[in-house]
């Protein structure tokens, strides 16, 4: 995120899905880098969650519209960066509420593999969409010292036999995993 999204001190994220692992860790590294983090989650449960890990703003999407929410939490600026770790038909709503010259960082496909986009406001605001697979083994080392002095960590929901992995799919399918779900061989 750090290199992909040019996330730095005094930018405002957006963080899709922030409760998910990919979401938690996207929030401790762009807290981490002195940006302010906006972040939705599907429900109460998991506003607590996030706000440990660090966001400033929480969405609870089953009850409100974030693309309002937001807009009004920028005073109609939008966020700097946003990352989009859901996809489908939620892409164009995370696009509206990224400021123009801004950059959407696509990660993941939670709402789908299929996005439709308003190709004409995207060119006009000439907004950045860029692609990334989360991170290699450089970035693993590039934050080692943030993760050994505990600024950034992992929530482990569960650990499971590998049998248990359709059991462990469908906790994640029906947001009820809390962090990451680890599948033991």
């Amino acid at each position: 995120m750090e290199i992909v999204g040019e996330v730095k001190a005094g930018d405002t994220v957006l963080v899709q899905a922030g409760a998910s692992s990919t979401g938690l860790m996207s929030i401790q590294v762009a807290k981490a880098l002195g940006a302010r983090v906006v972040t939705t989650v599907q429900n109460s449960n998991s506003v607590e969650t996030v706000k440990e890990f660090g966001a400033d703003f929480i969405i609870n999407t089953s009850e409100q519209d974030f693309v309002s929410a937001i807009q009004k939490w920028t005073e109609g600026k939008g966020v700097d960066v946003a990352i989009d770790n859901l996809g489908g038909d939620i892409l164009q709503k995370t696009i509206n509420v990224v400021r123009p010259e801004g950059i959407i960082v696509s990660m993941g496909f939670m709402a789908g593999t299929q996005a439709t986009i308003d190709v004409r406001n995207f060119f006009f605001t000439q907004k950045q969409l860029r692609g990334t697979l989360v991170g290699d083994i450089e970035d693993f080392s590039r934050w080692l010292p943030a993760i050994k002095k505990g600024l950034i960590r992992p929530l482990i929901d569960s650990t499971l036999p590998l049998s248990q992995a359709a059991y462990a799919h469908e906790r994640i399918a029906n947001n009820q995993a809390r962090g990451a779900i680890i599948l033991i061989p």
